[in-house]
């Protein structure tokens, strides 16, 4: 447990009396800033503008959306860290970012153990494990896949959306839980990755939902064999999740609100209060639903915990896989 992991917890024990005793809840003097590591148009950029249009009633300030991309992420993560400590800077973040990023940079301009606590989450979304039909026409499950890597001379090649991304490093702990020998090829994004699938170049992927799903279904290009979720997904309800399989596998993407451990805890409260009110509602239940996403209705203790555990995940899958990024 970080020492961030434990102030957090202590905060979180000791905010009832403070509030009991009648202290005012903190609130924004002006617009809050949040961050976002990636360009505009993907799924994190229009969750975090649809948080932000709800959140302008409820903090009584605007919410402006800021997109700085690059580096992994390591750019929105630093201007979080380099902001004036005041609640007044948020920051969306994935586990790139507070999970990977710290095994995967020989050094950052951040320390996501120490410089973050979560707010709140916005969503998660699992990712498809999709095999080619072309390259693997008797492969319809994971018992299967498995069987097939197994019997591949000098071990199955799988691609990925690159060095270190979360389909790699998803591919490496689903490897060392099955005890498989693979070969990592990597690509520069979904689209050549499944344009190669597609011809039988590449065996098996995991991939994110919204790029891979088109291409499955009766009649497709690719056939999806598991979701990463650690249950199925109500949107798929007819692919297993890999957990079926390999029980405690979970691999899937998610969107948290994250804001600087500096902040005293009337700020956090506020912060997680004026989120949640937003991330509870029928209103954004039925956003996730249109999206294809699923909640993650869960206090700022409960996700400290979760991030701790994901920490460690990830950072051994980086180990495992010996990848580098700088």
């Amino acid at each position: 447990m970080t020492r961030t992991t434990r102030r957090l917890i202590l905060g979180a024990t000791l905010a009832a009396p403070f509030a009991a005793r009648g202290q005012d809840a903190w609130r924004p003097s002006r617009p809050i800033r949040l961050i976002v590591p990636f360009a505009p148009g993907g799924l994190t950029d229009i969750l975090a503008r649809a948080v932000a249009d709800r959140l302008n009633p409820v903090f009584g300030q605007p919410v402006v959306v800021e997109n700085r991309a690059g580096a992994g992420g390591n750019l929105a993560a630093e201007a979080l860290a380099r902001a004036t400590p005041d609640g007044h800077t948020l920051l969306v973040a994935t586990q790139g970012i507070i999970a990977i990023n710290k095994a995967l940079f020989a050094r950052l301009p951040y320390d996501p153990d120490e410089d973050f606590v979560p707010i709140a989450m916005l969503a998660q979304q699992p990712n498809l494990l999709v095999v080619s039909p072309r390259a693997l026409p008797n492969v319809s499950n994971l018992q299967e896949l498995i069987a097939a890597a197994r019997n591949t001379p000098g071990g199955m090649p799988y691609g990925s959306n690159g060095v270190g991304s979360f389909t790699h490093l998803s591919m490496e702990l689903l490897r060392a839980v099955a005890g498989l020998e693979m070969t990592h090829v990597p690509y520069r994004g979904s689209a050549p990755l499944l344009t190669d699938m597609v011809a039988g170049t590449i065996p098996v992927a995991f991939d994110g939902l919204a790029t891979s799903a088109p291409q499955v279904g009766p009649g497709g290009a690719l056939r999806a064999i598991a979701v990463t979720s650690g249950t199925r997904f109500r949107a798929m309800p007819q692919v297993p999740a890999v957990a079926e399989t390999l029980p405690g596998f979970d691999a899937s993407p998610w969107y948290g609100i994250f804001a600087q451990s500096k902040l005293d805890e009337p700020v956090l409260d506020a912060l997680e209060a004026g989120f949640r009110r937003v991330l509870e509602s029928p209103e954004w239940a039925a956003l996730l639903e249109q999206r294809q996403a699923d909640a993650m209705p869960q206090g700022r203790v409960a996700l400290a915990q979760v991030m701790a555990r994901e920490r460690r995940v990830w950072r051994e899958a980086v180990a495992r896989s010996g990848a580098r990024a700088d």
